[in-house]
């Protein structure tokens, strides 16, 4: 069976280490009310709120590689489905290339399916680009940090 995947890229000038050191801090370019335990079964917790009301999306910490690799479990509140969010951070030139990858979406209707991907779709591009962002800022305020 076909997953559908969403499978999206992010270059940042940061390096990996940098780009990791934001990434597991949400607080510094998802939102002040996400929830990141960054260690093997910690929580995930990204409260959202959209014309029908308040949501709550969860996981837990499957996988964690550092500065590599974190994988997560992801499910709203509302959903029959569990899906897999994986970030893969590889080094590229003097940056570094930020790979997500999120599956599993064969657990949904058929009907929901592409209306759920394009939203994630929607939203990761958003995310990445904020988490490229906040590491290239972190790193212009601490050069010397590597």
């Amino acid at each position: 069976m076909h997953d559908d995947s969403l499978m999206l890229e992010q270059v940042c000038a940061a390096r990996p280490k940098r780009v990791w050191d934001v990434m597991i801090r949400p607080e510094l370019w998802w939102g002040s009310d996400i929830v990141l335990e960054a260690c093997v079964g910690g929580r995930f917790h990204e409260p959202w709120h959209d014309s029908e009301g308040q949501h709550h999306t969860r996981g837990r910490v499957i996988e964690i590689d550092a500065p590599r690799l974190l994988k997560l479990s992801w499910k709203d509140d509302d959903w029959s489905f569990e899906t897999m969010v994986a970030i893969r951070l590889a080094a590229q030139g003097e940056g570094c290339r930020i790979a997500l990858t999120h599956s599993g979406w064969n657990g949904t209707a058929a009907g929901d399916r592409e209306r759920l991907r394009t939203a994630h779709l929607r939203g990761w591009t958003h995310h990445l680009a904020n988490l490229a962002a906040g590491a290239e800022k972190a790193a212009s305020q601490n050069v010397s940090r590597k």
